[in-house]
């Protein structure tokens, strides 16, 4: 698939179109072959992750849910019941991407409807309302929905993975993530600070995996904390990071823009990063003034 290449090149729209006509080709093939059988439900599945996650860097909410919720849709009951161990996992995929774009009230209401063997799913669940809970302020409701995901994740096996990854490791990073987010909100900016770059160093030793395991970058949510508290000289390094790691993406093009501006530093780099922000977010449908809706500007 070439968006692989566009994506560790940071070429995020090309990347959208690339796997819009695969979504077309794919869906060709079953008009001529009828459904997919097996594993290439899989590869089938794929290139609507892949694309949703393109999306999800350019600021195309609408295409992004639109293609992740097809994404479940198209996956047959019965093969995510025998392949659960490799595939449950995708079914999760729409709740990370309600995270990506603040849509708070979108996962609260969101129906927990999983069968037994979901495991990763019915934990994800709740790690994603703790979450909302948290942006939303609801300290309490957060602290009860992490604690249904803790258990939760005590009952995914050991031996469930979502593409290259364990699950375990996925929720390894999760885990931090969320009382990151909810100490945060409780008004304890470092200990919260320090819990989000936990995550971070779990995160950054995933395996390699496109789409990665989880969608959303840690350092986009702890950029827009150090954003929100001044601490803009370590938010240009977190968004620097980020950069480097996942080339030219919208939201810490935006980070790094804005920190370097509140620096008053290279107003040559500012114009430029600004320029290059613009040109990613050109087919966006929400505007964004911080790289992580669960911290939201003043």
């Amino acid at each position: 698939m070439p968006s692989h290449s566009d994506i560790r090149t940071g070429r995020w729209l090309e990347a959208v179109d690339t796997n819009t006509k695969a979504v077309a080709a794919d869906q060709h093939y079953q008009q001529v072959f009828g459904p997919p059988k097996g594993f290439l439900n899989v590869y089938v599945a794929h290139n609507r992750h892949m694309l949703a996650y393109a999306a999800m860097m350019t600021g195309q909410r609408d295409l992004a849910m639109k293609h992740i919720r097809a994404m479940v849709a198209e996956l047959p009951a019965d093969f995510l019941k025998e392949n659960a161990l490799q595939a449950e996992g995708f079914v999760a995929m729409p709740l990370e991407v309600m995270v990506r774009f603040g849509l708070w009230d979108e996962i609260l209401a969101e129906p927990e409807r999983y069968t037994e063997s979901m495991w990763f799913t019915r934990a994800f669940h709740h790690a994603t309302r703790a979450i909302a809970f948290a942006a939303k302020s609801d300290t309490a409701s957060a602290r009860k929905a992490q604690s249904v995901f803790l258990e939760r994740a005590k009952l995914v096996p050991k031996e469930e993975s979502l593409g290259n990854n364990s699950c375990e490791a996925i929720l390894d990073v999760m885990k931090p993530m969320v009382e990151g987010e909810i100490l945060v909100a409780e008004g304890k900016t470092d200990s919260g600070i320090k819990q989000l770059r936990a995550a971070i160093k779990k995160e950054d030793v995933l395996k390699y995996d496109e789409p990665p395991g989880w969608l959303i970058p840690v350092r986009h949510s702890l950029g827009a904390i150090l954003m929100k508290r001044q601490r803009f000289a370590e938010a240009e390094q977190v968004y620097r990071e980020d950069l480097a790691r996942l080339p030219e993406n919208g939201w810490a093009l935006l980070g790094l823009a804005e920190s370097l501006r509140k620096q008053n530093k290279n107003a040559d780099e500012v114009a430029q990063t600004q320029a290059k922000f613009k040109q990613v977010w050109a087919k966006a449908d929400l505007t964004i003034t911080t790289s992580c809706l669960c911290q939201p500007q003043t």
